[in-house]
């Protein structure tokens, strides 16, 4: 556990590559803002090409450098070919990838079905995110292998709500959930998150024994109640919710990008992390039912993989 966990904390990073989706507002902005001012390149994936750069003059002004190696890619996670094509963008400019920010998210948002045939939450922050990884885990591996251990790194944004997900936890025979409650598609999508990397570390996360080449660092965040765009829905929503933020239980972002900072790239987080959840600020946190189910987060992956290659959005003759 890192307790004086800040900003100021993280080891220069010039010459390191970043992507963050959603990185034009709250925690990843933030998260965004705390990388670039240790010199890191950063690539910002949104939808909005307008907010992106409003948040990029933004986030040069903050730090007195115009020239600052902050960089838009438009992706809209509700649209899977965006996706993809925000892939091959970064891959038309990039060879190497030291740390990829799976941030973006929505929380208890009306109903809504993408054009590819999932529910917002489903696909917002759990789909999207799994297939931009798959895309570039290629260059991410590549990457690891001209880097000490450690260097590159995978995180994923969660939530505590993993907890509350109902029933099997991923309702395979029913993925949109669309008799149930925003906030039961919210939490699924959530304990996807943590399955996800889980999965992640077992495939490409070190092992235990000695260090290995190319090994990538992975782990899950729970950033916890932050005052955010996503935390103002939640509270138009639910009861707990209007509370906590009135009682001002709810994080400024900045605090909130924390967690995703430290996960991502400071010299504190521990090889014996990799894979783990982690909760406020720097600290590991625990697993347990569906999110310590290794029959489950295989089967999830498999289940996303083989749905994505047959929308034809992966090849048919890789498997990673």
């Amino acid at each position: 556990m890192c307790t004086s966990f800040s900003v100021n904390s993280l080891p220069d990073l010039t010459g390191r590559i970043y992507l963050i989706t959603g990185g034009n507002a709250g925690i990843g902005y933030e998260t965004v803002y705390g990388l670039a001012s240790k010199g890191a390149t950063v690539y910002i994936c949104a939808r909005s090409e307008q907010k992106a750069t409003t948040a990029i003059t933004s986030l040069r002004e903050r730090l007195q450098n115009p020239n600052a190696p902050i960089h838009y890619l438009h992706m809209d996670n509700m649209d899977l070919y965006s996706v993809t094509a925000a892939a091959n963008d970064f891959l038309s400019k990039e060879s190497s990838l030291h740390g990829l920010v799976l941030n973006a998210g929505i929380m208890c948002t009306p109903w809504e079905e993408s054009a590819d045939g999932y529910e917002a939450h489903w696909q917002t922050n759990y789909v999207a995110h799994y297939l931009l990884t798959y895309l570039l885990l290629p260059t991410i591996r590549a990457t690891a292998l001209a880097c000490e251990p450690g260097v590159v790194r995978i995180v994923e944004l969660t939530s505590g709500a993993w907890q509350l997900a109902k029933g099997p936890g991923i309702w395979f025979d029913q993925i949109s959930l669309a008799k149930y409650e925003p906030l039961d598609r919210y939490c699924q999508s959530k304990l996807a998150n943590v399955l996800h990397i889980k999965e992640l570390q077992k495939r490409i996360g070190p092992k235990s024994g000695d260090i290995e080449e190319g090994e990538v660092w992975v782990a899950s965040v729970h950033p916890g109640l932050v005052e955010t765009g996503l935390s103002a829905n939640y509270a138009t929503t639910s009861v707990l919710g209007r509370t906590l933020l009135r009682m001002g239980m709810g994080a400024t972002p900045d605090k909130g990008a924390l967690g995703p900072l430290f996960a991502i790239a400071s010299n504190d987080f521990k090889r014996d992390w990799s894979g783990s959840y982690m909760v406020p600020t720097a600290k590991k946190g625990w697993t347990w039912r569906w999110a310590n189910d290794k029959d489950l987060q295989e089967k999830l992956w498999k289940w996303t993989e083989d749905q994505l290659r047959w929308k034809g959005f992966l090849s048919n003759s890789v498997r990673l």
